[in-house]
């Protein structure tokens, strides 16, 4: 039954329909508690006559409640009022993607802008273990904004049951008569025929969208429920090219790769899919068009060397997981192709990083050739790659970082581990990500090399990604010279490139400076801090640094009700990133939480041996905290940062507290001792 405005359910009053489909009416209701507005979902009727099924829904209701992503749409609440059940949502204002798709298709920039949108949407919920199922146009949301919103994450399975008669129509979707629309329409093959789904169910379905989007028109048809099934589970349907010559071919072959009818033969992670669009965006904005459809993919056709033999440089500095080398074992080469997806995926998730997607890399698995050829096949300045070996229940895995242009290995490890102590997929997940966070930190030598190759230019000319690099450069020794230079050449930038998050997220980084060392700091420093990180944030949610930057003002503005929650965001964002993990963690010591603090900054330090120095701060303040002088005398011996003066007062207090006057007179900035 239809629900009226002005109906009350609970706290909420009902203001207008929003519209309806399989999963019940949706409706703009407000939340007088509160006084904001959201999204209310009336589920089925018969759902509350079904226990088992209400249940199962709740359950999986409050697991989809913890995906924080900004291109998901948030649950708020699942809830019951006089017998009605509902879920409370984030409410969208905008228009579902079914309704903005013209007939001849969209611009290439906005398929790659939503695809790769959706992409990183799909790898959030799989990486937590959530599948969609009902991946459609009609689930998905355009802002007013501009911005993209995916709805109905794993729920429609819950909410209609097994059945796919309950699943063929839904009257939004309909757009040529007598061909059967609706959820069927963008099922995949295992779908269709009852097996067992998994993640990849979705990548098939996002193929169907990505076909959609680039020529108008879905890939299967039938006349009939039987007619379209059939089409799924047998047809190829035609590449997007041959209806759109327009369209680059990179495109073409990600969908291709999508709409495989084996899940084997797919792309295997919607995190590859994200990466592909990454990859095509980046080309189009360097490029300044759309790459031309007749050339071939450069990191699988032509080798990306110039006539000197140097790899280009004016694509940016990629980097590239070569498939790691191990025996003929097929548990080893399983884990072998893991290891390298996981690699690729975790530098994926530093903004400032150009990584080739793996499905990329993949294809040279057994290919001849040392790292510096193989990442010129692949466009890439930098490769790491590494060999696996087992004796035993021993896994010896060794890695190396190498700079194909100069040869130079830049970095290297080899890592021991027991198999009978651990799984196998425990042991993938340790190796992976301890690799990650040693190469891809801010201070690790992949982000250092980088920076000593980039060529030197104007201003007009560094790009904002370029200009992160330089804030990473001047963190290293911050001085008031250094600070005030960064500064002018920042708010310089930033009017130039107003709509760049990176570069409005330095520009709040280096206020926050102004105010935190007391460098020519006033009353201002921290308002326009916090102009420039919510800009930063504003133009991009998904943007870590940004998000950093906002939790630090937060703290130094005492507004610990607006820090906890951005700098949370900030860490589950990329939880690799040791440097954010180390600056956050040492803030929560700081609010008082000093166990809590003190075990995010140790996980940070224990993924990256290569940590900076002041990390030991936050080991430090627990051990002042509970009284332990001589473990936080230890930790004042580690920081190794010259020059500052915390490190000396923690010595002489530490000392005085012993009972060593002397020691503590003695030791300051020089003394012996005061740096390990």
């Amino acid at each position: 039954m239809a629900l009226a405005p002005g109906t009350k359910l609970g706290p909420y009053e009902v203001q207008a329909p929003l519209g309806a489909g399989g999963m019940g009416e949706v409706y703009r209701a407000t939340d007088t508690k509160l006084g904001r507005d959201v999204a209310l979902k009336v589920l089925p009727a018969e759902m509350a006559q079904d226990p088992e099924r209400l249940g199962r829904f709740r359950r999986e209701a409050k697991a989809l409640a913890q995906l924080d992503h900004p291109n998901i749409v948030t649950i708020h609440s699942v809830e019951e009022s006089d017998g009605v059940h509902f879920l409370t949502m984030q409410l969208v204002d905008g228009q579902p993607l079914d309704r903005l798709i013209p007939k001849g298709g969209l611009p290439v920039e906005q398929i790659v802008e939503i695809a790769s949108a959706l992409g990183d949407a799909l790898a959030a919920a799989h990486e937590k273990g959530i599948v969609h199922r009902d991946l459609k146009p009609a689930n998905v949301m355009v802002t007013n904004e501009g911005r993209v919103k995916v709805l109905d994450f794993g729920l429609a399975k819950d909410v209609r049951g097994a059945s796919l008669g309950g699943a063929t129509m839904t009257s939004a979707s309909q757009t040529e008569v007598g061909v059967v629309m609706g959820t069927p329409a963008y099922m995949s093959p295992e779908q269709t025929s009852g097996r067992p789904l998994d993640h990849r169910t979705d990548i098939f379905s996002l193929g169907i969208v990505l076909h959609e989007m680039a020529t108008g028109r879905r890939p299967f048809e039938g006349n009939s429920s039987a007619e379209l099934v059939s089409a799924i589970l047998r047809d190829t349907p035609p590449s997007v090219t041959d209806v759109r010559p327009d369209l680059p071919s990179d495109l073409a072959r990600i969908v291709r790769r999508c709409l495989e009818k084996d899940p084997r033969h797919r792309l295997q992670t919607a995190r590859d899919v994200s990466n592909e669009f990454r990859d095509l965006s980046r080309q189009s904005s360097q490029k300044g068009a759309v790459p031309d459809p007749a050339r071939a993919f450069v990191r699988d056709l032509r080798d990306a060397r110039d006539a000197s033999g140097a790899v280009r440089t004016e694509e940016g500095f990629w980097v590239a997981v070569l498939p790691f080398k191990s025996s003929a074992d097929p548990e080893m080469e399983s884990f072998a192709d893991g290891l390298g997806e996981d690699i690729t995926t975790g530098l994926s998730r530093f903004g400032y990083l150009s990584v080739v997607a793996n499905a990329s890399a993949a294809r040279l698995k057994g290919a001849a050739g040392d790292e510096r050829a193989l990442g010129g096949k692949l466009g890439a300045r930098y490769v790491l790659g590494g060999s696996i070996r087992k004796g035993g229940s021993i896994i010896r895995l060794s890695a190396q970082l190498i700079d194909t242009q100069t040869g130079a290995q830049l970095w290297a490890e080899t890592y021991n581990r027991d198999l009978q102590t651990s799984s196998i997929f425990v042991v993938q997940d340790d190796v992976a990500a301890r690799i990650v966070a040693t190469v891809a930190d801010s201070y690790g030598v992949l982000v250092h090399s980088i920076r000593s190759a980039m060529r030197q230019k104007d201003d007009v000319d560094i790009t904002p990604v370029e200009w992160q690099f330089q804030y990473f450069a001047y963190r290293e020794q911050i001085t008031p010279s250094a600070h005030a230079a960064l500064k002018t050449r920042l708010e310089r930038a930033a009017e130039r490139h107003a709509r760049q998050s990176d570069l409005w997220a330095c520009l709040a980084q280096i206020y926050v400076d102004e105010y935190a060392f007391g460098f020519r700091s006033d009353a201002t420093s921290l308002d326009r801090a916090l102009a420039a990180a919510r800009r930063a944030v504003e133009l991009d949610r998904a943007n870590q640094f940004a998000l950093v930057a906002l939790a630090q003002v937060h703290f130094f503005r005492r507004d610990l009700a607006a820090f906890s929650p951005a700098a949370e965001r900030a860490m589950a964002l990329n939880p690799l990133n040791t440097d954010a993990l180390g600056i956050l963690g040492l803030q929560i010591v700081h609010t008082g939480e000093f166990e809590r603090g003190t075990a995010i900054v140790r996980r940070a330090m224990e993924l990256n041996a290569n940590h900076a120095g002041w990390m030991h701060f936050a080991p430090l303040w627990e051990h002042f905290h509970k009284g332990e002088y001589e473990q936080a005398l230890e930790c004042a011996n580690r920081v190794d940062v010259p020059g500052l003066f915390w490190p000396y007062l923690v010595v002489a207090s530490a000392c005085g507290h012993l009972g060593r006057r002397a020691e503590a007179g003695g030791r300051g900035p020089g003394s012996a001792g005061a740096r390990s």
